[in-house]
């Protein structure tokens, strides 16, 4: 489900700020520049325009090239599901959100509630889960196939996934040999290269690393963008230790390694499809990690996230979701819906993570059933109110008058059925008496039956034999030739 933010959204950076962040990270890629360790990366940019140094692998972007390259991102474009009713429209009105991100060391087992490492069977089970939830509009994933040799396990996860949703995906491919065979696998799917290319179904996730650096496994970006699919980026610069501490000087960071990126992008494929992120993480001081359910976080992948992305016209890829905590409880759902919230009212148009715990580190089933609940109410604050004379019922207020009611009114009923008043699903809103009567259930408790229910019920349409016969055949092919990572 998508939903369209009315009104003013979430602002506190000025013009002038946006222009100094941005005036800022052009002095950086011009004067500074970016440390590539990809000599067809460094080829590209000096065939472009760019000073190269081959040698220290310094690569000094001109300003006019990322103008250039602003100019042919396109503002508008489309995510297609394997299902055409789950196409995805990008533009600057539209808010999605998304199971996951990239695969996690951990998983929360659903029986146990203890953490083990995820499997296959895990990376599908939880795609199907996806796939069911109502107000996740694009997948990812909170497990991984860590049951499977190292060299090919995103092939592997790919596999999975393809299997088990018909939504979008959004997936990382590291490196050009695995974009190649996920590739491969995704033009399967689609039915040739060229169907791929009209209407793909995935986009890469990349993120660049920091501070200031394309390494080698940032060639994936030219294969994607060879085959015209979308790129999301996600470059984070962590405050205090791989960027400045302070929030204006990390996002100068984030920002030239996304317009970098982009510049690469734009020069190998022109006009492909490409989300704009800056996003700055907070280093915990007393533990070195990354506060992933910080306000610092929320506020740049929202608030700055968003504002630079409009002042380059571009949409752009943020959060929901994301707590610290370590298992679905009162600290994971505070965060999670400060994240949510933060990102959604800033107008972020794809937001992922949702069943994220521990940082990112785990993946929770049950989490990702309460994100989908935090992101039901998300949508309803962002749709804010309609003011009209059907709103605003001066005839209904007449014939019913002092001291009358409202509750059987036509007008009433109307616009219960039309969603003016939000009924969660998982949320708990009965007196204390029924809630003890019902078993005093946690809400994760809550959240894992509709899991279970889902597991059990939930099918989406299989691939075909053939399909499925061919994305064996890729990975085997990938596991003969024994690809690197």
């Amino acid at each position: 489900m998508s939903g369209i933010l009315r009104g003013q959204k979430l602002r506190f950076l000025t013009k002038r700020e946006i222009e100094t962040i941005h005036n800022a990270t052009l002095e950086i890629l011009r004067t500074v520049g970016i440390k590539v360790f990809s000599d067809k990366i460094l080829k590209i940019f000096t065939e472009a325009g760019a000073e190269t140094n081959y040698e220290s692998k310094i690569v000094k972007i001109p300003e006019y090239l990322i103008k250039e390259a602003l100019k042919k991102a396109p503002k508008k474009f489309i995510l297609y599901g394997r299902n055409p009713k789950y196409n995805i429209i990008v533009d600057n009105k539209r808010i999605y959100f998304g199971l996951g991100g990239t695969p996690t060391p951990y998983f929360m087992d659903l029986e146990t509630g203890e953490f083990r490492r995820p499997t296959k069977k895990d990376v599908a089970e939880v795609t199907r889960l996806g796939d069911a939830l109502e107000n996740i509009s694009f997948i990812m994933t909170i497990a991984g196939a860590y049951d499977v040799p190292y060299e090919v396990q995103y092939l592997h996860e790919y596999e999975a996934i393809f299997n088990n949703t018909e939504k979008p995906v959004v997936y990382p491919a590291p490196g050009a040999e695995i974009a190649q065979y996920a590739l491969s696998m995704a033009s399967a799917v689609a039915g040739g290269e060229d169907e791929l290319r009209k209407r793909p179904f995935i986009s890469l996730y990349s993120e660049p690393p920091p501070p200031l650096m394309m390494a080698e496994t940032d060639e994936n970006l030219i294969e994607y963008a060879n085959h015209g699919v979308p790129i999301a980026l996600g470059p984070t610069s962590m405050a205090g230790s791989t960027g400045p501490v302070t929030l204006a000087g990390a996002a100068v960071v984030s920002n030239a390694q996304s317009l970098a990126a982009l510049t690469l992008i734009q020069t190998v494929n022109p006009g492909n499809p490409v989300f704009y992120a800056c996003w700055v993480a907070a280093t915990d001081p007393r533990t070195g990690r990354h506060a992933y359910g910080s306000p610092e976080f929320a506020f740049s992948t929202s608030v700055i996230n968003s504002q630079m992305a409009r002042y380059y016209e571009l949409p752009c890829f943020g959060f929901a979701g994301c707590p610290d905590s370590n298992f679905p409880d009162a600290q994971a759902g505070a965060e999670a819906m400060m994240m949510t919230l933060m990102n959604t009212l800033s107008g972020v148009n794809l937001m992922h993570d949702c069943g994220y715990i521990v940082g990112g580190d785990a993946g929770s089933m049950e989490m990702a059933v309460i994100c989908n609940e935090i992101c039901g109410i998300a949508l309803k604050i962002a749709k804010g109110i309609e003011v009209n004379d059907k709103t605003l019922a001066l005839d209904v207020i007449r014939e019913v008058g002092p001291g009358g009611h409202f509750l059987s009114h036509k007008h009433t009923l109307k616009f219960l059925e039309s969603g003016e008043i939000y009924i969660p699903k998982l949320f708990n809103r009965v007196s204390r008496e029924a809630w003890i009567k019902a078993g005093k259930k946690q809400i994760y408790e809550v959240a894992r039956d509709v899991v279970r229910k889902i597991l059990k019920e939930h099918s989406p349409k299989p691939l075909s034999s053939d399909v499925q016969q061919k994305l064996r055949e890729i990975i085997k092919d990938a596991e003969r030739k024994k690809i690197t990572r």
